[in-house]
This record gives C-alpha cells, structure tokens and sequence, in this order.
C-alpha cells in the first residue's frame, strides 16, 4: 500500500501524506462523509480524486468503498458477514421508519440535494402508527439520533422556540446503504418482537449504484 499511496501523492501535487491518512481516518469514523459540510469537504475531495487508491485501501482491511458522486458522499461499510449493524429493537424501528419516510419523501418529489426533510414529530407519529409500541422517550431518542447522526444517516437542525421537543431532521441519502429493500417486511417483523431491550440485526444494503 505505500507504493499505492507513493503513486497517488506524486499525482496529487496540493497533498501530503499526512491529508490522505487524515481523511482515511474520518472516513472510518464517520462512515460516511459529504461534500456540503465544510468539516467534511477536504477529505471528501481528496477521496473522490484518488477513489482507487482508497477502495485499496479499504478493501485491504474488509471495508467496501461507496461513492456517490451524484449526491455528493462517500461511505464505508462492512464486507461480507460483518455487513451488518448491531442495534437495539427501538433503534432498529425507528431506523425502519427513517427509510420509509424517506421513500415518502421521493414519491412526493420533496426530496432536496438528495435529503428528505422531516421533524421528530412525523417520525414519533409514524413509528407509533407502524409499530404499536410506546415511543422513546425524550432522553432515549436523542441517544438514538445522536447515534445515527454519528454514522452520517441523519443531521439535527435547531427546533423552534414555540415547540423545543420538535427537531427538525435531515434524512441522508444513505440510509438506502443501511436499510434493505425489504425494509417493510423487516419492520412488520421486528413489531412482532416483545421487549425493548432485544437485539437486531439490521443488514446494510448492498448500493448496486455504486459509480466511482
């Protein structure tokens, strides 16, 4: 691999060594990084120039590169039977619900740079509406957004003054990348599970779209 990384640097005349670990690095923290956050915006370019290099890169280690010019990020998932997240059943739910509001969204041609905009409340309603089960409480789904937001799924906006439990929520794009195309099937089997504390797994879709 440094013979790879030694031909990418003598292509890229504005990086250093340093940049390409710096951005490997957020890569894996983040999964999923995007050209429109400016915390992300220099890794993101200098990936999508040397996108060979890293799916190496990746690959070496048992990670699939995604990249998605068209909506503008970059992913990286699990291969094989590691392709998988381990998540509580709320979490599981509520990321179920995530996709189908965001399949929503597309069907209403109100999808904007590729993000569905939507708040807590819509998402609450719907999981009580599919579900059956006692939403999260204020504490549990904040823990749960703060984990999605950590892989790259969702963005929390600020919530108005008049109504401060009422966050706004940007859907990203990749949450085609972590919930299946059966998602319904999987959430109307998930409802048939007793108990909040039981464990899923929730297989990551395979992106057939992938383009580099």
């Amino acid at each position: 691999m440094l013979g790879d990384l030694q031909k990418a640097l003598s292509r890229a005349e504005k990086y250093e060594a340093e940049d390409f670990t710096r951005a490997a690095n957020l890569l894996l923290v983040s999964q999923f990084i995007y050209a429109d956050r400016p915390v992300h915006r220099d890794s993101y370019f200098l990936i999508s120039a040397h996108v060979d290099y890293f799916r190496n890169l990746f690959e070496a280690i048992g990670w699939s590169l995604i990249y998605q010019p068209d909506e503008a990020y970059i992913g990286v998932v699990p291969q094989g039977d590691e392709r998988v997240m381990k998540l509580r059943l709320d979490e599981s739910l509520l990321l179920l619900c995530l996709r189908q509001l965001y399949e929503q969204t597309l069907e209403n041609f109100e999808i904007q740079d590729g993000k569905a905009f939507i708040t807590t409340d819509s998402l609450l309603r719907l999981y009580e509406n599919l579900t059956g089960k006692e939403i999260p409480n204020e504490t549990r789904l904040k823990e749960i957004l703060s984990l999605f937001s950590r892989h790259g799924i969702v963005e929390r906006g600020k919530a108005d003054e008049t109504d401060p439990k009422n966050i706004p929520l940007k859907i990203s794009p990749v949450i085609r990348q972590v919930v299946v195309e059966d998602y319904i099937g999987q959430l109307e089997a998930l409802c048939d599970i007793d108990g909040t504390d039981a464990g899923d797994d929730l297989n990551e879709q395979e992106n057939t779209d992938e383009t580099a």
